[in-house]
């Protein structure tokens, strides 16, 4: 199944595609849902939580694919952006949403030809703009995501996320499959009960959830740096610890000094709340670190781009293979040499 049909199928109608870095294919992979969305005559919408189609990568200096868009599509992009398009469009509304590059507009693409995206950058402003887009006949809304904005594929703005993904990481595979791998972990992390869910979203705070229902919420600015008063609460009458907001190395470090975690869980809001380095996640996860999540991901697929910015390149089908092999659950696409399987 081609992964267009996928996200129908699965009923999927706002779509984050996030990058592992820079350069690793995003632009490629709307450019491709694009054009299936086109062959199979379905009217998307595009947005960006950045800035994606100019000529030339304003942080890398390096050449950028343009966002080519089709006669019927819907686009939200920032007003100074249109002036740098060469796409005709037909202004349908103004948000009142302010950017750096001006106010997000609502237009519809009359005649085809490159475009340039500057959307919202938070997740508000983001679900307000997706379901304008939709509002005016948008089937599908693909957002094109940052690196540094990971938050757009929550599953509190979009239904599911597709990962970009290449040889930009490394120039070793291994590592790009094993950091990719890692990723797709993370955002498909198994959720929590509906009871602990009830009792979270009571207190909405980090806290500890005893076997016998009562929290305990420890007193803390942040759970970035309370990892140790957290931990100190800890003990034989936990059944599980709910952190908000990010979690970073430092902070499971600090629980995992804790015995008792051994047996219980760590549930987190999302897999866009974790911020880990991949060795010490690993090891972590080996010694029987358990971590749940409020809400999962849907990653609908992973895109490969098997060409670097530096001049190397990888096997387009070795590079596939490997990655089929160790992401077997999720649908592994080359949008740059091979395409989708039918």
């Amino acid at each position: 199944m081609r992964l267009i049909d996928s996200i129908r199928q699965n009923g999927f109608e706002t779509v984050s595609i996030i990058g592992l870095a820079k350069n690793a294919g995003k632009t490629v992979a709307l450019n491709y849902l694009i054009e299936e969305a086109e062959n199979n005559n379905i009217k998307i919408g595009i947005t960006s939580t950045g800035r994606d189609g100019e000529n030339t990568d304003l942080v890398t200096q390096t050449q950028k694919p343009s966002v080519y868009v089709r006669e019927g599509m819907y686009a939200a992009t920032a007003k100074k952006t249109l002036l740098l398009s060469d796409a005709k469009t037909e202004i349908l509304e103004t948000t009142g949403i302010s950017t750096p590059m001006g106010e997000v507009i609502i237009v519809k693409v009359r005649q085809g030809g490159n475009i340039q995206i500057a959307g919202p950058v938070n997740v508000t402003d983001m679900k307000y703009v997706a379901g304008r887009l939709k509002h005016f006949g948008a089937q599908i809304v693909f957002i094109d995501g940052a690196i540094d904005r990971k938050a757009v594929s929550s599953p509190a703005a979009t239904d599911a996320c597709i990962m970009a993904t290449g040889a930009v990481l490394s120039r070793d595979m291994k590592k790009v499959i094993e950091k990719t791998a890692h990723a797709v972990e993370c955002y498909t992390l198994k959720q929590t009960t509906d009871e602990i869910k009830r009792i979270v979203s009571k207190k909405n705070k980090t806290c500890i959830i005893l076997h016998d229902g009562s929290v305990i919420v420890p007193e803390i600015k942040t759970s970035i740096t309370g990892g140790k008063k957290i931990s100190e609460l800890i003990d034989e009458n936990a059944a599980c610890v709910f952190v908000k907001g990010a979690v970073t190395t430092a902070l499971l470090k600090d629980l995992w000094e804790n015995k008792y975690l051994r047996g219980i869980e760590v549930i987190i809001e999302d897999g866009t709340k974790l911020f880990t380095d991949i060795n010490v996640w690993n090891e972590m996860r080996q010694k029987g670190l358990k971590v749940v999540t409020l809400n999962s991901i849907n990653v609908v697929a992973v895109t490969l781009n098997p060409v670097s910015p530096a001049g190397y390149f990888f096997d387009s089908a070795l590079f596939r293979e490997s990655m089929e092999r160790h992401i077997p659950a999720v649908k592994i696409v080359d949008v740059v040499s091979g395409g989708d399987a039918e």
